[in-house]
């Protein structure tokens, strides 16, 4: 770093620095991404910010660099810093997301790219780090045509179970892959324990974990994207590239989802996905919702009841593992405090 040049690092950014944040941030054609925990920042020697980069959580955000100043290693310093305090905080494994034009600068500072699709790259700062995750998911004794579920489960319900079932019938083995991200009311721990319990001594099925590739759309950073209202679709866009290349490496033929009569933005991402998946060799399979008086078990309505006060009308819709789970008041509480924070 040049003579005169000063680092700082904030935890969080406030005040006038978060606002000359945002400036340099505007200037580079980005924009500052609510959560972020950690800042560092480079100040030239009239004390005005030519650099700087973000941490929240394990993922790097908001890169950035004067144009005026490019070349000078600023952003080889900021990320620096953020590494020295994500493994302050016992972070080993970080990520980031970025534009497709730039994983170039990033591969040049440590970073290897897992997948790019359209607007966005996601990289990590380990070599071997996806390889090594898709190889950990791996069972020896999967053979035939494979197919794979990617789930939330928040919480299991029959008509996740009923999902499996059809979907263990169209193959020969089966992954089924609950989201690792601890953003949902019932709490990542519990959602893959659940589903678990509920799935035990099925045939030719193994339950695992996401890991830290596969992501929901609500934390999936936007900042780097010109327009934000494209956000779901580049997200859908790179999650369905990140799964095909590990559908690559498990031999997965067939992706299966359930059909979806609620939600729009999972409606528009199984349709994302029926056009993306062909094209790296795996089939998209729709499955109909398991029904009950007509409407599709959902687990949002399963949600409904229990913060009603009415947990016990959830016996018809759910595995009996859940139901027990929700008739421990402990868990019943951690629920309803969970909701309201995410809610809130």
């Amino acid at each position: 770093m040049q003579y005169g040049y000063t680092e700082q690092l904030a935890s969080p950014l406030r005040g006038k620095a978060l606002e000359e944040l945002k400036a340099l941030l505007a200037k580079t054609g980005l924009t500052y991404a609510p959560g972020i925990q950690h800042t560092a920042l480079v100040r030239d020697p009239d004390g005005a910010v030519i650099a700087a980069a973000s941490l929240e959580d394990n993922v790097i955000k908001c890169v950035a660099c004067d144009p005026a100043h490019q070349g000078e290693d600023l952003t080889a310093s900021v990320l620096t810093a953020l590494r020295r305090k994500a493994l302050e905080e016992g972070r080993r494994h970080l990520f980031l997301y970025t534009k497709p034009e730039n994983a170039v600068l990033f591969s040049g500072l440590g970073f290897h790219e897992v997948a790019r699709a359209g607007e966005a790259a996601l990289m990590e700062d380990r070599r071997d780090g996806f390889v090594s995750w898709a190889e950990s998911l791996r069972v020896p004794a999967a053979g035939g045509k494979t197919g794979a579920l990617v789930m939330n489960c928040n919480p299991m319900t029959l008509g996740h179970r009923y999902l499996v079932e059809k979907a263990a019938a169209q193959c020969d083995f089966l992954y089924v892959l609950i989201v690792s991200e601890d953003k949902s009311i019932v709490p990542a721990a519990d959602r893959l324990a659940l589903v678990r319990a509920s799935l035990e001594g099925m045939s030719g099925v193994v339950v695992a974990e996401t890991g830290e590739y596969l992501i929901s759309s609500a934390t999936f950073p936007d900042y780097f994207l010109k327009d934000k209202s494209r956000s779901g679709q580049v997200w859908t866009e790179l999650d369905a590239a990140v799964f095909c290349r590990l559908a690559q490496r498990l031999g997965i033929a067939c992706r299966f989802v359930g059909s979806e009569p609620f939600c729009p933005v999972t409606a528009a991402y199984n349709r994302t996905l029926a056009q993306v998946l062909p094209r790296h060799g795996v089939e998209l399979a729709e499955l109909p919702r398991l029904e009950r008086d007509g409407t599709a078990i959902s687990a949002t309505a399963v949600r409904a009841l229990v913060k009603e006060g009415r947990w016990e009308d959830i016996r018809p819709l759910v595995p009996l593992a859940v139901y027990d789970w929700f008739s421990n008041t402990d868990n019943r509480s951690r629920f309803l405090k969970r909701s309201a924070q995410i809610s809130g």
